[in-house]
């Protein structure tokens, strides 16, 4: 069976551990679609081409250029070209978001697309946590965990935990939404899903500790996620020990 192609998240440049050289030897060479000769890099940053040279075989044994071989011209060497092999992130995010919003338009109805409160689009999200990797433990404290996943998708967060800590209450503001893209909004279908996707990560990985509902649109571009603490049942008494027959009173 044929194998599948590497993941496109291999090669984003936060996972490579570039050099801040490195990135911008980087960045240049995605000035050429084509690729660039070593020598029109340099020229561009004004270094040594030799130097130039050097940074990008860095970055193909990196896996972050590729190299090929331009057709000689005379009797001259042929050329060696770099190409940049790393994807533009804000593409993706634009392209998946509409693909996203097309597919909730061929799975919803009319009337599910603009419900917040469809079932279904709340099973989606919660089948799409399970997919997800486990969002990790931070001791005693499942708010961490649950703002790390949130900044880590792209949603921006802020909250007040001296307020969940005081009051057992609080809300997280969602600043950003990786559902929006220019031009595109999130139907509410969508929202529900990051809904569900809330439900079913308060119950596998915070172990429930938290209630999380997310209030899509709350006021001044931000939505928020309404978080309330659960406190641990008390553990029933234990029943008295029965006595047996012939046993002291």
């Amino acid at each position: 069976m044929p194998s599948t192609p590497r993941s496109s998240t291999e090669l984003f440049p936060e996972a490579l551990r570039l050099s801040p050289k490195q990135r911008e030897v980087l960045t240049t060479l995605q000035d050429f679609p084509q690729g660039a000769r070593a020598a029109e890099i340099a020229d561009k940053l004004d270094m040594h081409v030799n130097t130039a040279r050097g940074h990008l075989d860095e970055l193909v044994a990196a896996g972050a250029v590729r190299v090929i071989t331009a057709p000689a011209k005379g009797r001259g060497r042929p050329s060696l070209i770099f190409q940049v092999r790393i994807p533009d992130n804000r593409s993706i995010a634009e392209e998946y978001v509409a693909l996203i919003s097309l597919m909730a338009e061929m799975l919803a109805d009319k009337d599910s697309l603009d419900d917040f409160q469809s079932e279904q689009a709340r099973e989606i999200g919660r089948r799409w946590a399970q997919t997800m990797t486990d969002c990790g433990r931070d001791g005693d404290d499942p708010l961490s965990p649950l703002y790390r996943k949130m900044r880590d998708m792209g949603f921006d967060p802020t909250i007040d935990a001296q307020e969940l800590n005081s009051t057992g209450v609080s809300a997280m503001e969602l600043h950003a939404c990786p559902f929006v893209a220019a031009g595109v909004q999130p139907s509410p279908f969508v929202c529900a899903v990051h809904d569900g996707y809330l439900d079913e990560l308060s119950r596998r990985d915070l172990k429930g500790r938290l209630h999380l509902k997310l209030i899509p649109k709350s006021g001044n571009r931000i939505c928020q996620v309404h978080i309330e603490r659960v406190e641990a049942a008390e553990p029933a008494a234990a029943e008295p020990a029965m006595t047996t027959a012939g046993s002291a009173a």
